[in-house]
């Protein structure tokens, strides 16, 4: 930068003297920089223009004189006035100074190498040349761009403008080529070059779900297929990009394929080597048990699974020759760890008497080779409880998951090794009891207090083991943002340390919590890259095939989930448990004979591992299967898995709320399909607990293809509407749901109440903007109410983390309505304990801060100032609070009315308020305008407070701004729930 680049916003604005403004002219085509700055404040000024195209049609109450303009107004006009002129301008300026010929071209295409490693669609940019080389440092020179040409393009060409952006491989132009792509209609050009854009700015995931898209509109797009093979490299998943690479070599394009292939074996062979080191490593730790053990490999210490290994060679030691070779490992372990704690053991072994010990040592040998025999078992762990051998003891407890019994004698020993090793190892078997027994969020207690001795060195393995146990767990408990932040850490340090066996764990993990909130090409890159790394194994070959499945299906893609599932099958191996459910789903649209004799042996294996909340839901999935061929036996069993689950305390066990909630799916959607909606009705009321609103009510629900919808008018008149004819997911918006003979009834209503099932439930669009309606999210006859004075709770002005990347909002103050007092939280001081106190007997609550939605984990939460490293408030921690002032609650902050993908409760903000104490939560499911919605939100409440029914306060303040052009698609987004 020069002190010319400061003078681009006057010279745009027009305020530079003749001399100055001809100066920055000549700086303008030398300076990249200017170049990418003048670009954005033009498509700035060009949203402006726009703005004052739509709102300027409006009626005016006065026609000011243009010299009593104000600075804003004047700022716009200028704006509309000069942005031709200033295109025009800067095209003149660079197609005088740079020819669309110089150096590089339009689209770089002349040169010898190419400075993108993604491939764009646009044909002029796409032609082969090897990948330029790259500075070690990270510079390199920038590329100028061709402004007059890059006019025209973006007049008559905008995929060839974007591409003009997108091949100088710099992310400062992604957000334009983004927008110019937006101009396009869909296709899987435009989305494969969208993808090209995220790789460019980093944003990888997005990357790959773009080159999904691509490709499922156009299965051999060579340009997706290639740049989904960068996003999964990106994304360290090199097996999965291999087969991408693959692929685009089969393509057999010139200079491409042979590109293709370079990568694939680079990727697939930097994998394979970093498997067989670590291979090799346990082959060598295990062979310490034998008699002439093999050489250890270098470094082998450093591997932290050596640590385990090592533990196993101690105990399984026959005598004191064979215990004190160890020694040289215990002193290079020690290195890495506690000083003299594992040398120390090896000399305490060594002194043992082996004639008693010897014979425990080899059968702890055969015990880790797993070939000690079932009925030597029973006696080898009597003997060693009534022996002086607990380093043995300690071992064969775990080996033979015995702990339970012996947790006490067990966690004592550990203790007093005085090895911080055992101590972990007592943490988690306590946890592991305590999640055996039901009490989850007690076993990640413990979990977490035990990792705060982490991370260790020499313990990073028994770290990893831990932080495994509390990813399961969370993903168990269905908080999947927190199951992920734990599984990426997990998973990136098993991967610098090499543990290839826990970095398969913790992949498999966000497998699965990329199934469970729906990212289904998250989901499915994660599964293919465990498949790849066992390719012949057919345990992993089920486990995977069967959850491709079950992605599959919720995907409506029923012909390849029918297929996925078959795979599964044929390996021979019996389904797992969730298997059994995706089966009995598929075999709804797609049967075959089998499939009963598939389902009833995967339930009867896995029986016998089931806690009783997962027994209930074995049992709803025979009912869910046999509803569609027996509708008699069907009903009996979903019946009886209402009654399992309601006896296990669903409030308490997860398991036992999805057995009911997906048993009550079943038997309301079959009532529906007999027109049985009085039935229908009566079962969504037992499932509530609550008598339904007798008119102005809509019950919605949905289960892949199949959705039923009841309304009753203002008059009490009844009408349904069943139909199992849907081909695609539902959108996040579900206009056109309700189709129009059931709207009629309901338009008559002063205000609507609307009973949606997950997943329906938080979604916008589901009533028209012009009706005043809510969800009714409470479980309870009559909305909370609190003898408590009122007291107005307003978080504002919240000083944001240094971690993250978002700016601080406007300063926003809420109108103050006379009389009211009023609690203000704000800067430093708006932390979540402090707030979360504050809220207690708050009549009215008003939260005016950002709201993140976590796009890996589906869920989002309210960005609040930092206390001890933590600054969210989620939807946890606002379920266990307990509002005792019954607030109205208006939370205006982006996507803080998003609710998470689940099938058994809804999972948001607002119900988790609703659930809290709150009598009622406005809330936005999309990013929102700060000033704007303030506003929007202050005027919904003082309509309210003069005496209008929130549902229509909220109504007709929307039509208000929507006849007025105000606000913008947010606006159709703001939700009430009561």
């Amino acid at each position: 930068m020069t002190g010319l680049c400061d003078k681009l916003e006057p010279f745009i604005d027009g305020d530079l003297t003749p001399d100055e403004a001809q100066s920055f002219r000549d700086h303008l085509p030398e300076c990249v920089h200017c170049q990418r700055e003048l670009t954005e404040l033009l498509h700035l000024k060009l949203i402006g223009k726009r703005h004052i195209e739509r709102v300027g049609t409006r009626a005016q109450p006065f026609a000011p004189t243009p010299g009593l303009l104000p600075p804003w107004r004047r700022t716009a006009l200028l704006a509309t006035a000069s942005l031709s002129v200033l295109l025009l301008l800067v095209a003149g300026i660079w197609s005088r100074s740079t020819p669309s010929s110089a150096k590089g071209g339009v689209w770089l295409a002349d040169r010898p190498q190419r400075l993108l490693d993604g491939r764009l669609s646009y044909p002029d940019a796409d032609r082969y040349r090897p990948p330029a080389s790259k500075t070690m440092g990270g510079d390199r020179e920038e590329e100028r761009l061709p402004l007059g040409e890059l006019a025209r393009l973006e007049k008559e060409d905008p995929r060839g403008a974007a591409a003009v952006y997108l091949v100088r491989n710099d992310k400062g132009f992604t957000k334009q080529a983004l927008q110019h792509l937006q101009e396009l209609p869909p296709s899987a050009d435009r989305d494969s070059d969208s993808a090209v854009a995220r790789l460019v700015s980093g944003e990888f995931v997005e990357a790959l779900r773009h080159t999904d898209a691509a490709l499922k509109k156009q299965s051999r797009h060579p340009q997706a297929m290639w740049n989904r093979g960068l996003a999964l490299q990106e994304l360290k998943l090199p097996l999965t990009a291999a087969q991408s690479f693959r692929q685009v070599a089969a393509l057999a394009e010139e200079g491409w394929a042979q590109e293709a292939t370079q990568r694939a074996e680079s990727l697939q062979g930097d994998a394979n080597q970093r498997h067989a080191r670590w291979d090799a490593a346990v082959t060598a730790g295990k062979a310490l048990l034998e008699s002439t053990p093999v050489p250890l490999p270098e470094s082998f210490s450093h591997f932290y699974i050596a640590r385990l290994l090592f533990y196993d060679a101690v105990r399984a030691a026959p005598d004191r020759e064979r215990a004190l070779a160890l020694l040289p490992l215990a002193q290079e372990l020690d290195a890495r760890s506690e000083a003299g704690v594992l040398e120390a053991y090896v000399r305490r072994v060594a002194d043992s008497d082996f004639s008693r010990r010897a014979p425990l040592a080899h059968d702890y040998a055969a015990l880790v080779r797993n070939q000690l025999p079932a009925e030597r078992r029973q006696s080898f762990l009597t003997e060693l409880l009534a022996s002086n051998e607990e380093d043995i003891l300690l071992g064969a407890l775990v080996l033979m998951d015995a702990v339970g019994p012996h947790l006490a004698r067990f966690e004592a020993m550990a203790s007093a090794t005085g090895d911080r090793w055992f101590q972990l190892l007592a943490a988690q078997t306590r946890a592991n009891q305590e999640e055996r027994a039901g009490r989850k969020e007690q076993a990640v207690q413990l979990l977490i207090q035990a990792r705060q001795l982490c991370p260790a060195p020499g313990l990073e393995y028994r770290c990893l083991f831990l932080q495994r146990e509390l990813t399961g767990l969370y993903i168990q408990l269905y908080q999947f943002d927190a199951a992920r932040v734990q599984a990426t850490e997990g998973w990136q340090e098993a991967r610098a340390g090499n543990e290839w066996a826990l970095e398969r764990d913790f992949l498999w993990d966000l497998a699965q919590i990329a199934r469970f909130v729906n990212d289904a090409s998250l989901a499915r890159a994660y599964f293919t890259e465990f498949l790849a790394g066992a390719p012949d194994d057919l345990e992993t070959l089920r486990r995977v095939h069967q959850h491709l499945a079950d992605i599959a299906l919720h995907q409506m893609q029923v012909e390849e989930a029918r297929a996925e599932i078959d795979a599964a099958l044929a390996t021979g191996r019996p389904l797992s448990f969730s298997g059994a459910l995706t089966l009995a789903d598929i075999s709804r649209m797609r049967p075959e004979p089998n499939d009963e004799a598939a389902l009833r042996r995967a339930l009867d294996e896995a029986l016998l591992d089931l806690s009783p909340g997962e027994k209930a839901i074995a049992t709803h999935v025979l009912g869910r299967f046999f509803i569609e061929r027996d509708a008699g036996k069907g009903r009996s069993l979903l019946w009886n898995a209402i009654e399992e689950a309601e006896a296990l305390s669903p409030e308490e066990d997860l398991a036992a709320r999805r057995a009911r909630a997906y048993s009550f799916t079943s038997l309301i959607l079959e009532a529906g399909r007999r027109s049985a909606f009085d039935e229908a009705l009566e079962l969504v009321a037992r499932e509530r607990g609550q008598v339904l609103p007798p008119r102005c009510v809509l019950i919605a629900t949905v289960d892949s293809e199949r959705t039923l919808l009841v309304v009753r008018g203002a008059a009490g008149d009844q009408l349904g509407h069943y139909d199992a004819l849907r081909h695609e997911p539902l959108g996040p918006e579900l206009d056109g749901l309700v189709p129009e003979a059931l709207l009629a009834p309901l338009r008559a209503c002063t205000r609507v109440q609307v009973i949606a099932r997950p997943p329906l439930h938080g979604r916008p669009g589901l009533l028209p903007p012009d009706m005043a309606w809510s969800y009714l999210t409470r479980l309870t006859e009559r909305p909370p109410t609190t003898t408590l004075p009122p007291v107005r709770l307003v978080v504002t002005n919240v000083e944001l983390p240094s971690s993250t990347p978002l700016r601080r909002l406007n300063t926003w103050t809420p109108v103050l309505i006379p009389g009211e007092r009023r609690v203000t939280i704000s800067g430093a001081e708006a932390t979540p304990s402090r707030v979360l106190a504050a809220m207690k007997n708050a009549t009215e609550i008003d939260f005016f801060t950002h709201g993140v939605l976590n796009n890996y984990s589906d869920a989002s939460y309210l960005l609040l100032a930092s206390e001890q490293g933590r600054s969210e408030l989620r939807v946890p921690t606002v379920r266990a609070a307990r509002l005792s002032g019954a607030p109205f609650v208006v939370l205006a902050a982006c996507h803080a009315a998003h609710t998470a993908y689940a099938l058994h409760e809804p999972l948001s903000l607002p119900a988790a308020f609703i659930e809290a104490g709150a009598r009622g939560v406005l809330a936005s499911t999309v990013e929102i305008l700060d000033l704007e919605s303030g506003a929007f939100f202050d005027a919904v409440r003082e309509r309210m407070r003069s005496g209008e029914d929130p549902a229509i306060a909220l109504r007709d303040e929307r039509m208000h701004w929507l006849a007025e052009g105000r606000g913008g698609a947010w606006i159709h987004s703001i939700l009430l729930f009561d």
